[in-house]
């Protein structure tokens, strides 16, 4: 006798069955990173790219002392140096897909069916704004993670996430279900030995953040799952991109770099379709993004804490020094962002440093923690996306203007003037299936207007 028969009574099949209201997501929502970039908008795209000035020099030359009694002339002139750059505007897109007797049932009974449409469209909506709120800490190559030891266990490819200093990505950029693909720095393909089967994608199924490990689960074409019984070609040093193995913009990332030819002249913000975050727009390593040099006048202010536990110390020596080379004046430093492990440590320094200041508001219901430097408080927040290895402290111009500038659209779905939003979704073979697809778009870029504006605090353990 099962224990669920009660429906095999005589009259078992008139008891209904219950069913609770609403979806209960098993994953993370928060996007609030995307916030900060909608706050940094400064308008639409407009054309192909977006053009700007930075300004490299006063013309000091043109300055000197003279004898008043043996001067014959005024000193020659120098002019101040100017120099174009270019930002190249990127899109991201989402797919909305469902099934057609959906469609057709909800266009019958709206208050019925109306939340599952709903939910497929709010879902894609805070997929697209955490891809964004990841990538504002990317560098452009799209990388997602690096590995540092790669292994198998339970038909499962095990990957330990590689979070030195110079690693690129992070396990944070990691979502529950995405698609990955491995490949070597030079960009060949690497793939974990199956039972059977062929390897379409590796799927994030479990994110062990305290162990720095992913554990990725093989998928067929078709998402059938697929037994891992080795590394096969994957290595440590591999990197992951987002989408499958197949080719064709389809499927994730259309261009996978080859981290190996990079130079000076590689342009970290047209090496990839991903666009350029913080780890390029605020870099001093020399690189080139949107045709600017990272160095000199043009780099971002880094202050290296040598590979030691994060201390007070380097906070204060990294805020004197962003403050030096830009004027304590000029801007008004107010967010220092890191991760959760970076603030719970900053939280035990509260204990014993006056400058870690606790601000509450009963009214408002607000507490806040930050750090005093000078004039300027700057209220921490802590992040699923930044490494442990980071800690970003981010400007303000006093008169309210955008040092971090987000020129570019929100989401929008795609439509031709008096269409509707959603279409029969065609067949591979002819026809259409029975299926309604709508799209999401948007378009922009995201550009430093003063890179030694921002502080970053590198290489470290938290």
């Amino acid at each position: 006798m099962s224990f669920s028969g009660i429906e095999n009574g005589a009259l078992g099949k008139l008891l209904q069955i219950s069913f609770s209201e609403g979806v209960r997501s098993q994953i993370s929502a928060d996007y609030s990173d995307w916030e900060q970039i909608k706050m940094n908008r400064i308008g639409d795209p407009n054309g192909r790219e977006h053009r700007f000035l930075f300004q490299k020099s006063y013309g000091p030359g043109a300055v000197q002392y003279r004898n008043p009694n043996f001067s014959s002339s005024f000193p020659g002139s120098q002019q101040i140096t100017v120099s174009e750059h270019s930002a190249v505007y990127k899109e991201l897109e989402a797919t909305i897909e469902i099934d057609y007797n959906l469609w057709f049932q909800l266009q019958k009974s709206p208050a019925k069916y109306a939340d599952q449409l709903g939910l497929e469209i709010q879902s894609k909506a805070i997929a697209l704004k955490r891809r964004m709120a990841a990538d504002l800490y990317g560098d452009g190559t799209g990388c997602i993670m690096t590995a540092s030891a790669v292994s198998f266990s339970g038909g499962q490819l095990v990957i330990t996430v590689d979070s030195s200093d110079t690693a690129r990505g992070h396990l944070g950029f990691c979502e529950y279900y995405d698609n990955l693909s491995a490949y070597s720095p030079a960009a060949a393909n690497h793939v974990p030995a199956v039972a059977a089967g062929t390897v379409f994608a590796l799927q994030v199924r479990r994110k062990d953040r305290p162990n720095n490990t992913i554990y990725l689960t093989a998928v067929d074409s078709a998402g059938n799952d697929l037994s891992v019984t080795g590394a096969g070609t994957v290595v440590a040093t591999d990197v992951f991109y987002r989408g499958g193995y197949a080719s064709g913009a389809s499927q994730g990332q259309p261009t996978i770099p080859d981290l190996t030819a990079i130079n000076s002249s590689t342009n970290y913000g047209t090496l990839t379709e991903v666009w350029a975050g913080l780890e390029s727009l605020a870099a001093a390593d020399g690189r080139n993004v949107h045709g600017i040099t990272m160095s000199g006048l043009s780099a971002g202010t880094e202050y290296d804490c040598g590979n030691n536990p994060i201390d007070v110390s380097y906070l204060q020596a990294g805020l004197d020094q962003v403050k030096i080379n830009v004027g304590p004046g000029a801007y008004a430093w107010k967010r220092m962002g890191m991760a959760p492990e970076t603030h719970a440590a900053f939280v035990e320094s509260r204990e014993t440093d006056r400058r870690f200041v606790t601000k509450d508001d009963a009214v408002r219901g607000i507490k806040v923690f930050g750090f005093q430097h000078g004039n300027d408080f700057l209220e921490s927040y802590s992040t699923e996306y930044i490494p442990r290895k980071r800690l970003w402290c981010l400007p303000e111009q006093k008169a309210g203007q955008k040092v971090m500038e987000w020129q570019g659209t929100d989401f929008e779905p795609v439509r031709v003037k008096g269409s509707d939003e959603f279409m029969l979704k065609p067949g591979t073979s002819g026809g259409h299936e029975r299926r309604v697809v709508s799209y999401m778009h948007s378009l922009g870029v995201m550009i430093c207007k003063h890179p030694a504006s921002v502080l970053k605090l590198r290489n470290f353990t938290a």
